[in-house]
């Protein structure tokens, strides 16, 4: 439950999720995952999963709204986590979700944060000490000029 409101706590709006919002939750995780682990890593393939939790339910709950067909609304993430129901008013997308789509939603919360995922993953993605995800984030940076 921790978790599941730290990322609603991520809303700017309080009623909507963007795709960079879910990024900015994503990154806070990491680097709590860091501080309470100095060995933990993000390589390619560990940052593709982690992002892909996110665009998955982008691709389930995703609705056209103000942050184009990505956006997540706030009530329906609660009704399908802790109701463990279908949203009301609900309808099914009109393109399946497959995984260039999701690639590309990765690709683009990467970027938010401040790396890019490398296709194909290099020899020794997942060696220690080779952690792609910065400490700090693009997004971080912008705000401070």
């Amino acid at each position: 439950m921790t978790l599941f409101e730290s990322l609603l706590s991520f809303s700017k709006d309080g009623e909507t999720l963007s795709l960079e919002d879910m990024a900015e939750h994503h990154h806070l995780r990491h680097n709590q995952s860091k501080a309470e682990n100095p060995g933990f890593i993000f390589g390619n393939q560990g940052a593709i999963c982690s992002l892909a939790q996110y665009t998955n339910m982008v691709g389930t709950l995703g609705k056209f709204g103000k942050h184009g067909r990505t956006t997540l609304f706030i009530d329906d993430v609660k009704t399908f986590y802790l109701d463990e129901d279908i949203p009301r008013n609900y309808e099914r997308r009109e393109i399946a979700h497959y995984s260039p789509e999701s690639n590309a939603l990765i690709d683009r919360m990467s970027h938010h944060v401040g790396y890019t995922i490398q296709r194909p993953f290099p020899e020794g993605d997942q060696d220690p000490g080779r952690d792609i995800c910065p400490m700090k984030a693009r997004f971080q940076l912008q705000e401070c000029k």
